[in-house]
């Protein structure tokens, strides 16, 4: 009798790909399902875990000063905007026509921008449903505002260089020439500082970072086994990037939709990695894109910074 093998769809062949490679990998979108969101909510109030607060810390602080820059004639386009927490520090002084965030969760964006429009009754909000990796559509009714790029959360450093360089090009393209962007950037600093961010006491950081397994455990219907590894993140100081790892603590084989996965003892599966950059190196990633770095706010200990880049 013929076994009839399991069909195969795209998100699955691409996380066997990434289980497949020889530096093992998987996309650290996969980090944020329900569990591993409410896990990254317990993370950024960590003590160790300086990036979210430093950088609330610098948009409310400075948002007058941010708003000398962005008309208020303009609509703020915001990818990846999530639970749009961090904008509510802008709107205020900024006060835009619209504003555009875009996720790929439909129900929790359109929860988000039903807030914002009770909250703020004199904004139009116009969410966009679509894939991080989709390139962003406005309507052309919008097409004669000022546009600006919010980006906050040094989430292009989990970019390569190139393709962080990519991304800014295409928000460029987006902005035009009379825009740009308002980007949260994380800076290069003290090994020490970098080192406990990613592996806080609590262990909330490693629980993070097993929970992928979780999760690709349901996509793959498999059963890999999360108390055989164990959470490993190190600072690349040659590369100035934080390195996230899913250590295996033995040998071991899985069978996934019919592919049989084998993991070596030791054997280090990446998830993510974090660069840091410095004032300079924000500039030259501006320049390369098209853009100017026209001003820079930090906070007092230099740990972080929002710049704005100007697309003329």
């Amino acid at each position: 009798m013929n076994i009839k093998e399991p069909s195969i769809n795209k998100e699955q062949q691409d996380i066997l790909d990434g289980l497949s490679a020889e530096q093992k990998f998987i996309n650290p979108k996969y980090f944020y399902n329900h569990r591993g969101s409410k896990l990254f909510e317990k993370i950024t109030q960590l003590d160790e875990y300086y990036p979210t607060r430093t950088e609330l810390g610098i948009l409310e602080s400075q948002s007058k000063e941010i708003a000398k820059l962005i008309s208020s004639d303009s609509i703020i386009i915001e990818p990846g905007a999530g639970n749009c927490t961090k904008i509510e520090y802008l709107l205020t002084d900024i006060h835009p026509n619209v504003y555009v965030p875009q996720d790929v969760s439909e129900e929790f964006l359109h929860k988000s921008a039903e807030r914002l429009s009770e909250c703020y009754p004199w904004l139009e909000v116009h969410p966009i449903v679509s894939d991080f990796s989709d390139p962003i559509v406005l309507p052309e009714i919008y097409q004669h505002f000022a546009k600006h790029v919010f980006y906050p959360g040094s989430t292009i450093g989990n970019f390569e260089p190139e393709d962080a360089i990519a991304f800014l090009k295409q928000m460029h393209q987006l902005v035009g020439n009379n825009g740009g962007i308002l980007l949260g950037v994380d800076l290069h600093k003290d090994n020490e500082i970098l080192h406990a961010a990613y592996n806080d006491e609590k262990g909330i950081t490693a629980e993070f970072n097993l929970n992928t397994l979780n999760h690709i455990n349901q996509i793959l219907e498999a059963d890999i086994d999360t108390n055989q590894f164990e959470h490993h993140a190190l600072y690349n100081s040659q590369q100035q990037r934080i390195e996230m790892y899913l250590r295996s603590k033995a040998k071991q084989s899985y069978k996934i939709l019919g592919n049989t996965i084998t993991f070596e003892r030791g054997e280090l599966v990446h998830t993510e990695h974090s660069y840091k950059y410095t004032l300079d190196g924000i500039a030259e990633l501006a320049k390369k894109s098209g853009f100017t770095l026209q001003k820079s706010w930090l906070d007092e200990e230099e740990l972080f910074s929002v710049s704005y880049l100007s697309a003329n």
